[in-house]
């Protein structure tokens, strides 16, 4: 059922997985992931499908952000995290901080206001308690920026760089001044739309593809066999990713410490050996 790969015996949601696949399909989760990587990128209905994408000039849309948190704060974020603490979090905590890689932990505004919600209930009022909580909202609307950011990155690493993707068209529908929604989203949209659903030429371009150069050439499905780990890993992008992994790294300096302890051991005897004539 499972490859000799000791991250799936050591991690046990990936050994539930596994098993899951199996009883599901009868196949090996590994098979099932192999074959995923081939048919990556593919439309399911090729020519079924476009994209618009709302994008907005990064200072406005800043602004807007800003303004979200404010406005969340308003109708009533702190009492909403304060109440979720005391029923949730600081009880199943027990004073440790959480994982906010995990579950609902991960949700904007949680690991932000972490340091002001573990504060006693007469020190949130207190100076410290007000600085904490003005850092707070200050990081989560840090945090906010960013996350749009990687949205966005995200959108053109997917469909507009990525080098082996079958991408449907993408047009772009500016968002920055509100006053004019009408002309460059509403109507624009619909214009894009109508004459997609009636296959007849439309006056706006979509976004063409920028694949930069160190993205060309590369393989999404290729084989490459890591010796060190005694691994085999499929597509170009992957492998370079696993070659500067930390768990690669861990393999590579315990084989070394065995090889050192080895060479060690083989000097030992040959002292040892020498010893042995002198006498």
């Amino acid at each position: 059922m499972f490859k000799n790969r000791a991250d799936e015996f050591n991690n046990p949601f990936l050994a539930v997985r596994a098993i899951e696949v199996w009883l599901k399909t009868g196949r090996r989760h590994s098979e099932v992931l192999d074959q995923q990587k081939i048919t990556e990128g593919q439309l399911r209905r090729p020519g079924a499908t476009i994209i618009l994408w709302l994008k907005c000039e990064q200072s406005v849309h800043d602004e807007r952000l800003n303004a979200r948190v404010d406005a969340m704060l308003e109708d009533g974020l702190i009492e909403e995290l304060l109440n979720f603490h005391d029923r949730h979090n600081k009880q199943r905590m027990d004073g440790k901080t959480p994982d906010y890689t995990k579950g609902v932990f991960q949700t904007l505004g949680l690991k932000e206001f972490h340091e002001y919600l573990m504060l006693p209930g007469d020190k949130k009022n207190s100076d410290e308690g007000q600085k904490l909580l003005r850092d707070s909202i200050a990081n989560m609307k840090l945090s906010t920026r960013r996350y749009a950011r990687r949205q966005n990155k995200m959108v053109r690493g997917r469909f507009l760089e990525h080098p082996s993707r079958e991408v449907p068209p993408i047009y772009e529908l500016d968002t920055t001044d509100l006053s004019k929604w009408d002309d460059e989203v509403k109507n624009k949209a619909f214009n894009i739309i109508e004459s997609f659903i009636h296959d007849t030429p439309c006056q706006y371009e979509p976004l063409k593809q920028s694949i930069p150069e160190d993205r060309r050439g590369i393989d999404g499905h290729s084989c490459n066999f890591c010796d060190i780990c005694e691994r085999l890993i499929i597509g170009d992008k992957e492998f370079s990713v696993h070659l500067t992994s930390h768990k690669h790294m861990r393999v590579i300096k315990r084989k070394n410490k065995i090889a050192m302890q080895l060479q060690q051991m083989q000097e030992k005897v040959v002292q040892s050996g020498n010893n042995d004539k002198c006498d």
